[in-house]
Order: C-alpha cells, then sequence, then structure tokens
C-alpha cells in the first residue's frame, strides 16, 4: 500500500502473533524483512488464480466449452473484441479508449485515462459476476455492455443475438474459485507504528 519497506518491517515485527506464524511458516532464525513479507503476500495471491473451463479448454479438453460457448468463442474472436482482450487473462493491456465512437456514458463520472488517455483493458475472468461495467459503472448488462464496446470501440454494430452467443461464452470464464477462510487478524500492541497524519 505504498508505505515504506523500514514501516512494513516494523509493523509486522511489533506484532507477536505475526512474528510467529512467520516462525511457523519459515522456521525459527528467520529474518522478516520486507522481502519475506511481499514473497508471502505473492504466496497467497497466487492461490486467489481462478482456472476456469475455458483454461481446461485451451489445455485440449475439447469438450470442456459446449457448442454454444465454442461459438461465443468463435463470435468474440470474428468481431475483433480478441484484439484488446488479449492474453491468458483476456485484458489488462493498455489501450486507446472511444476508437471509433464517443462512449454514451462518457460524461458520467471523471475518467479520462492516463495521460495519453489510454485505458487499461480490464480482464474478462468472472466478467459476468462483475456487474456494473465500464470504468463508471454505468452498463449493469453484460449484453450491453458488449454491443457498447463494439460501436465504441470497433465502430461496429454488435446485434443481440451476436451478443448473447459472446454472454454465453463469458460464462465459460467463470472461475473455480479457492475456498479461504479469512483468518482473524492479530491485535496491534503499543510498539506497533501509527499512522503519522503530518
Amino acid at each position: 500500500m505504498a508505505a515504506p519497506k523500514s514501516l512494513v518491517e516494523e509493523r509486522i515485527n511489533s506484532i507477536p502473533a505475526y512474528v510467529e506464524e512467520f516462525k511457523k511458516a519459515y522456521g525459527k532464525e528467520i529474518k522478516i524483512d520486507f522481502e519475506t513479507i511481499t514473497a508471502t503476500i505473492g504466496i497467497f495471491e497466487r492461490t486467489l488464480v481462478t482456472p476456469s473451463r475455458f483454461d481446461d479448454f485451451l489445455n485440449g479438453k475439447e469438450d470442456a466449452l459446449t457448442d454454444a460457448e465454442k461459438e461465443g468463442l468463435h463470435t468474440f474472436i470474428d468481431k475483433g473484441c480478441a484484439s484488446c482482450h488479449t492474453g491468458i487473462a483476456l485484458g489488462g493491456t493498455m489501450q486507446p479508449f472511444e476508437l471509433a465512437a464517443k462512449y454514451k456514458f462518457a460524461n458520467v463520472g471523471d475518467f479520462k485515462g492516463d495521460a495519453q488517455g489510454m485505458v487499461k483493458t480490464p480482464t474478462l475472468r468472472n466478467i459476468t459476476e462483475t456487474a456494473p461495467y465500464f470504468h463508471n459503472g454505468s452498463i449493469w448488462n453484460l449484453a450491453d455492455a458488449i454491443k457498447e464496446m463494439g460501436s465504441t470501440q470497433l465502430g461496429i454494430n454488435i446485434s443481440d443475438e451476436d451478443a448473447s452467443k459472446m454472454v454465453t461464452f463469458f460464462g465459460a470464464l467463470e472461475g473455480r474459485k479457492p475456498a479461504i477462510t479469512y483468518p482473524q487478524l492479530p491485535k496491534s500492541t503499543m510498539k506497533t507504528p501509527k499512522p503519522d497524519f503530518n
């Protein structure tokens, strides 16, 4: 969270319950430094990957997708959506926005992208579960979001039928979620650094 390395180390080392958990995980002689803390966070974050039936399909399991989902995938590719929604996450790269037309809710909110007008293409992983859509949450229906992207980014009209096919494909992007038991975080101590509001 942009905290200085020394502050992160001091906070974690000031809380006995955290120190004990690090020792259990790495051994009694562990030095709890910034690198160990961030590596541990990385280990946890890697458990949050949500592989889907689409991954199974990419890995060669032909029957992982239904015929309707395969048709939706072909429509997604044929319409040009894969030109921005690329890679394993089907998104994540910086792209210009409003290439072909103005986004119909562009005046809602104050989003303009970076200095060059570039925006991060959102991943389509679990997209069926993440409404509302767009930077300002103005579209709640996934098919409507697809049609808006067609006109805004590609300069084409995507029919209700084709949008529905793509929504069907997007269902195959719903990942298998890990079971997470949320820990009870340990209490801070009098030695734990407090926020500095200066």
